[in-house]
């Protein structure tokens, strides 16, 4: 017997120490969901500040003026003409260094009017051996060798430091022209650099909005060699900005992106780090950090209260058993009245810490017969039905919520009761908030009084749902802000990728796709000019008829727009759409030569819009066709270039959902405001 109940008892230890151990990992893995969130978002929030200064910077080096001073200030044909330019060209960088943000708002301290102020930001024009040709009021003097003048395109690069040992960002775009300026090699290139310190505005990025914790940190280095990193932006311990620093913490997010590990940081201090890549052209590496004593100190206390809870109702059950033994010896003629005493005793301290552990537990737990009726709930349950959990019991749980949500948990208890588990996801009014909860009912096996056969959990998703919807909610922003910016360099396809992604978006519709997929061709019409940027800007404005060459270069480019979103993770295949819109239906089409059926749905409903905005929208060399031309030429083409579903779809729509009135505008010639 006492070996019985030693081993019984070692069991037990083992079991509550794997237990703990277990409710452990899954804390540290929330942990690492938590970082993984605020390392994806300040990602994105840095990538697209250094983007949108760089984007600045490569449509100043598009500028036909610019182009123009540029090729005539290397070719030394007429200096004269050159020279009478430099006044407007300074005007324009001036103009655009104010507007995009390349200029000092505010000196760094208030000195004298005869003093020089401090050069801090600015745009120049610079030949790649070094030499000036215009620069704006505050743009900091550039030596050989401070920057870049070798690079292939466009680059983002760590300049010199400024006096107060602020970091110096420098944008560069090589200035093309007819002249075939721009990175040949071999050959004199002009630059527009733009330069601006990585203070106030830059660092804001790094900041997660509502953080609470006290010792999180993120910052932004450059790998080196072994655990040593260069910081780029300041560190809470301190330190000069771009010296190499030990930081084994670091070091590791810049070897392994996305991963997650406990290593100690620059000042020696243990941390939960982890890293990702910028999208932005740029070899910099973002670091999240916090605390370990901070993350663990939780983790810590909730095991080792679960320890000594699981251990104490551990040694009470084996004392019971103790006792009822030797109760048992000593009065046999009572043996079947303390037997049962024991026994209730037992099942009421087992359902006791039964209770007490899932009152623990984050989640709401209850136990369920098909009809609904509780035999069992923990504490959560009460909070969200806002009953006592005492009232739940051997009460059915449907008369705590409305119609709908009893109808679908009716439904899950009865597969569950069958044998089959089942998820659902419920937005749920508690304490006056909508809350939102990941909800599974698993089949359960019961015997005795409590005759249940199904067991809801109800985890509480609603930080996780929102945080999930915010970054879907930047990604669409920022394909927007894309789709703008391209086509923007065509003032006479200005607005063709929304009128493209509003046609094809109504066509899915129409033929009554789900959402998902309508959202996926919205996605791919506004990308559909993405490859434009591949397009010299004066083939995209020229007023007379392409040459073949240039209608090829055209057609190319929206290949090119597939391959630069192939890697992107959207929801539905907008990679696929793009890339396979120029196939045809009777397998005439590029670049694959796909037939039919094999051919992406979202990309015959594309190809289709894409024609029909095309038609009827005004160009540069022709005016809009009409509705009924374009309808026509579309018909024709039905069976060979398009799927005739696609094209009927969008003339009953043109016919009969009000497309006309809807698109009436797309024929209009636009003005130079437009």
């Amino acid at each position: 017997m006492a070996g019985g109940l030693l081993i019984a008892l070692a069991a037990g230890l083992f079991l509550i120490l794997r237990f703990a151990a277990s409710e452990s990992q899954r804390n540290m893995e929330r942990w690492h969901d938590r970082l993984d969130l605020v390392a994806d978002s300040r990602t994105a929030e840095v990538s697209a500040w250094l983007n949108r200064y760089l984007s600045s910077v490569e449509d100043v080096a598009g500028d036909a003026s610019i182009q123009l001073y540029a090729g005539q200030m290397m070719a030394a044909a007429s200096p004269e003409a050159a020279e009478a330019q430099r006044g407007y060209v300074y005007s324009l960088l001036s103009a655009t260094a104010e507007r995009s943000g390349f200029h000092q708002n505010t000196p760094i301290d208030k000195v004298a009017a005869n003093v020089k102020r401090p050069r801090r930001a600015g745009l120049a024009l610079i030949k790649s051996d070094g030499t000036p040709l215009v620069m704006t009021t505050g743009m900091p003097v550039l030596r050989p060798g401070e920057w870049p003048a070798d690079s292939r395109g466009s680059f983002i690069a760590l300049g010199p430091e400024l006096a107060d040992k602020t970091p110096l960002v420098l944008f560069g775009a090589p200035v093309t022209s007819d002249e075939g300026m721009g990175g040949q090699k071999g050959k004199e290139t002009v630059w527009v650099i733009g330069a601006r310190p990585l203070d106030g505005e830059f660092l804001k990025t790094l900041d997660q909005p509502g953080a609470q914790s006290q010792t999180a940190e993120t910052y932004i280095v450059t790998r080196g060699d072994g655990d040593l990193v260069h910081p780029i932006t300041p560190l809470k311990g301190g330190g000069r900005l771009g010296e190499a620093r030990v930081d084994p913490a670091a070091s590791f997010a810049a070897r392994e992106p996305r991963a997650f590990k406990i290593l100690n940081n620059y000042a020696g201090v243990k941390v939960l780090v982890t890293g990702r890549e910028l999208s932005a052209p740029v070899p910099w590496i973002l670091v999240r950090t916090i605390d370990a004593d901070e993350a663990l100190a939780d983790i810590n206390s909730r095991r080792n209260s679960l320890i000594i809870t699981l251990s104490l109702a551990t040694l009470f059950v084996l004392a019971a058993l103790i006792l009822v033994w030797r109760h048992g010896v000593s009065r046999r003629l009572e043996a079947s009245y303390r037997e049962q005493t024991a026994l209730s005793e037992s099942n009421r301290a087992l359902s006791e810490f039964l209770q007490s552990v899932s009152d623990s537990q984050p989640t709401a737990i209850a136990a369920l017969d098909d009809s609904m009726t509780v035999h069992f709930a923990n504490t959560k349950v009460g909070e969200i039905t806002g009953l006592p959990v005492g009232e739940l019991k051997d009460r059915r749980l449907g008369t705590a919520f409305d119609n709908e949500t009893t109808t679908l948990l009716q439904d899950a208890v009865t597969k569950a009761a069958q044998g089959t588990k089942s998820q659902l996801q419920l937005d749920l009014k508690v304490g006056g908030d909508t809350r939102t909860f990941q909800t599974e009912t698993l089949p359960l096996k019961a015997r005795g009084d409590a005759d249940a056969n199904a067991l809801l959990v109800m985890q509480d998703i609603t930080e996780l749902v929102s945080a999930r919807e915010r970054s879907e909610t930047l990604f669409k922003q920022l394909v927007t802000t894309l789709t703008e910016i391209i086509d923007s360099r065509d003032p006479w396809s200005r607005h063709h990728s929304e009128r493209v992604a509003d046609v094809a978006s109504v066509i899915a519709g129409e033929m009554g796709w789900d959402e998902d997929m309508v959202e996926s061709v919205g996605i791919a019409g506004q990308l559909v000019n993405l490859g434009k940027i591949f397009v010299p800007i004066d083939i995209l404005t020229k007023e007379t008829p392409l040459t073949p060459d240039e209608l090829a270069l055209v057609r190319d480019s929206m290949q090119k727009g597939a391959s630069l979103v192939a890697g992107l993770d959207f929801k539905g295949p907008v990679a696929r759409i793009l890339g396979e819109m120029r196939e045809h239906w009777d397998g005439s089409g590029e670049p694959d030569g796909l037939k039919g059926e094999a051919i992406e749905p979202g990309a015959r409903v594309l190809s289709v819009a894409n024609a029909f905005v095309g038609m009827v929208s005004a160009r540069a060399h022709r005016d809009g066709l009409g509705f009924d031309k374009a309808i026509d030429i579309l018909h024709g083409d039905a069976g060979t270039r398009y799927e005739r579903r696609t094209v009927a779809a969008l003339q009953n729509i043109l016919e009969n959902k009000g497309g006309r009135a809807r698109w009436q505008s797309y024929g209009e010639r636009m003005s130079d405001d437009t």
